[in-house]
């Protein structure tokens, strides 16, 4: 018997705690023209929205500190 499987989709907040700006830069631009770069000023935030069954590479980056997170 097939069992049921159900995908969804996440909601992955943002926010910058620290005292420097930070960039989030999507790695790999999955068909689109031109890299997606967003600048969080201290206290703001951004929301991304991860479709199922995909992949995702983001760069995060503060002064010289580079997070990768896939």
């Amino acid at each position: 018997m097939p069992s049921l499987v159900q995908s969804y989709d996440i909601c992955l907040d943002i926010v910058n705690d620290m005292h420097d700006s930070v960039s989030v830069q999507l790695l790999r631009d999955y068909g689109r023209t031109g890299g997606a770069v967003v600048l969080l000023q201290p206290t703001e935030s951004v929301t991304l929205v991860l479709e199922s069954g995909s992949s995702y590479r983001y760069a995060f980056k503060s002064r010289t500190r580079v997070a990768n997170v896939t």
